[in-house]
């Protein structure tokens, strides 16, 4: 069955909730880009891995294989372009034994980064993050842009599926030609309603006396141990004496 983006995180059950697991990755993001150590990044992998099947199950390996797919090929051009004493040679190919280290060094970083960043994604709804940006006194401008641009997404998307679906039922699709036809009729459908709800939106916002804020949910943050413990971690292995 195919799930959605946010069907994942209403149904996520992340051990560590609330404001405090933004302030928490936005942390363990710095530690991990900040680390030249490779056992940082393979505990940061482990541990932020552990977190996030727990909470999503097998939907996190789904997710995260899609970036995968644009990062062997750049860490494959690292190991070819990067010069140094040559340990493998094949017709015009040359990999150095500096560009293999770089390559381990980078991609390690890079997954490690991903996997703090998938655990944020993948159990952190827009609302549930944009309440802990304002507890950081985030203006009440950008806190209305995100709340906008969050709500006429999914109303964009619902309308382009509603279109879709009635073009296709009516044959839209069935060669070349109407299918061309067809997608330039459904975008200039998708863009007038879509000036249309901006302007109820205004209209009603406005019969309703807004003020210029709008109301952010206050979430209740847990989990404070599993924090502390996994930056702990992260910590020990960054400036310990592991190797």
């Amino acid at each position: 069955m195919h799930q959605t983006l946010e069907g994942i995180q209403a149904e996520a059950t992340p051990v560590i909730d609330g404001p405090l697991k933004v302030y928490f990755v936005a942390v363990s993001l710095l530690l991990t880009a900040t680390s030249a150590r490779l056992p940082t990044f393979v505990a940061v992998i482990v541990v932020f891995s552990v977190l996030t099947t727990h909470a999503v199950g097998r939907a996190y390996f789904r997710f995260v294989r899609y970036p995968f797919w644009f990062l062997v090929p750049s860490l494959a051009l690292i190991t070819f372009v990067t010069p140094g004493q040559t340990v493998f040679e094949y017709s015009v190919l040359h990999v150095s034994e500096e560009g293999v280290r770089l390559a381990i060094r980078t991609g390690l970083r890079s997954v490690a980064s991903l996997s703090v960043l998938s655990f944020l994604a993948l159990t952190t709804t827009v609302p549930q993050l944009v309440s802990a940006l304002d507890r950081l006194g985030l203006p009440d401008s950008i806190v209305e842009m995100l709340l906008l641009v969050y709500r006429g997404i999914q109303v964009l998307i619902d309308e382009s599926i509603r279109l879709y679906t009635a073009a296709k039922l009516r044959g839209g699709f069935t060669s070349r030609r109407s299918t061309f036809r067809t997608t330039k009729h459904v975008a200039t459908s998708l863009l007038l309603s879509s000036l249309d709800s901006a302007e109820q939106l205004d209209l009603s916002m406005r019969s309703r006396c807004y003020s210029g804020r709008f109301p952010v949910r206050e979430y209740e943050s847990h989990g404070h141990a599993y924090a502390l413990g996994v930056l702990a971690v992260i910590v020990f292995v960054k400036f310990g004496q592991l190797l």
